[in-house]
């Protein structure tokens, strides 16, 4: 049950299975809540949100209020109006948090703005209910949009990613105070081509002219490099302050080996020492080299000594991929019997 358990959630954590359920679970709450309500109800529902749930508007419904009288408005306007833009507000977060997951599964990694995130939720629900506020009034329409040039953000945004994310939920918001099927489809086919795009990393510098690159930086870092700490300063300027968190630390991996399989002046480089308390020298240390042989990469008696009538036997030894030096110790204990009386095992 534990382990069902854990894949369970280790499937939620999926991002692509979070937004299927996620939209899977808005279309059918909104198609059963619909189904629920009585017809009388639906009527009422259709004639007060007809404009954002119906058909787009026709050329001439938009010139309607340019060539009638502007009607007066009563307070039944007043509040239809306000329960329409509670509507697309809601409508307009509800649609606009898958995009706002996408932006945080695919910016985790370098670039990623809270605010950014908060101004994806935001946005949406604010252009949607302006759009619903200067829908019949083209003069406030264009006041409105005097009064957005002349605001200016505080933050600028330095990635075209995120100021693209930005605009996208903003064309949301105005087509959730316009059409909210088509403001669905929008929000479904933006999170699934950001996540594509994401996935197969489409534009990504050609691996040939990465090479060139990183090549031309180390040439030029070693040509002004005379000492080591000079070197190591330059190869932090020039070369690791470009790269990515994940860059860096699939570097620091490659390095890791490296200096693993780099020896310490001429002796082997082991990551682990045994030693062996043996009831029988003699005859234990065959039978545990034999093990050593077949469980290690490489090992080596460092020292033997004989203590309280055991022979104490110390290797220096380098464990095979995948064997841990924790699980060498119960192959030793287990081959040893009878001659091995305790092992001890301390790591590099």
């Amino acid at each position: 049950m534990p382990a069902a358990g854990a894949r369970v959630r280790s499937l939620l954590r999926n991002i692509i299975t979070r937004l299927v359920l996620y939209y899977a679970g808005v279309f059918l709450a909104a198609w059963g809540l619909w189904s629920l309500l009585s017809e009388p109800v639906r009527q009422r529902v259709s004639l007060v949100l007809g404009p954002v749930i119906g058909e787009v508007a026709t050329t001439g419904d938009l010139l309607a209020p340019l060539t009638a009288a502007a009607p007066a408005t009563s307070p039944a306007g007043q509040h239809t109006e306000a329960l329409v833009a509670v509507f697309v507000c809601f409508v307009a977060v509800v649609l606009s948090l898958p995009v706002a997951w996408v932006y945080m599964y695919t910016r985790q990694k370098k670039g990623y703005q809270q605010s950014v995130v908060h101004s994806i939720v935001l946005l949406p629900a604010v252009v949607a209910a302006i759009s619903v506020l200067v829908r019949n009034n083209i003069a406030l329409a264009f006041s409105l949009a005097g009064i957005v040039a002349a605001v200016r953000f505080r933050t600028s945004l330095e990635d075209t990613r995120d100021a693209v994310f930005v605009f996208g939920v903003c064309a949301l918001g105005l087509a959730c105070g316009v059409n909210v099927e088509f403001a669905a489809v929008l929000s479904v086919l933006f999170a699934a081509i950001a996540l594509l795009l994401w996935y197969t990393d489409f534009g990504r510098t050609p691996p040939a002219l990465d090479g060139l690159r990183a090549e031309q930086h180390m040439q030029r870092a070693l040509e002004i490099a005379n000492r080591t700490s000079e070197f190591v300063a330059r190869v932090d300027q020039e070369i690791l302050e470009a790269m990515a968190p994940a860059q860096l630390d699939a570097l620091a991996g490659r390095v890791k080996k490296r200096r693993a399989s780099v020896t310490d002046g001429d002796g082997p480089n082991f990551n682990a020492t045994v030693t062996l308390h043996l009831t029988d020298g003699e005859t234990g240390q065959l039978v545990m080299e034999r093990t050593l042989r077949e469980r290690t990469k490489r090992f080596q008696l460092l020292r033997s000594d004989t203590v309280g009538g055991h022979a104490v036997l110390v290797y220096g030894v380098r464990t095979r991929k995948g064997l841990r030096p924790d699980e060498l110790t119960a192959f030793l204990q287990r081959d040893g019997v009878p001659y091995l009386a305790s092992v001890e095992l301390e790591e590099a």
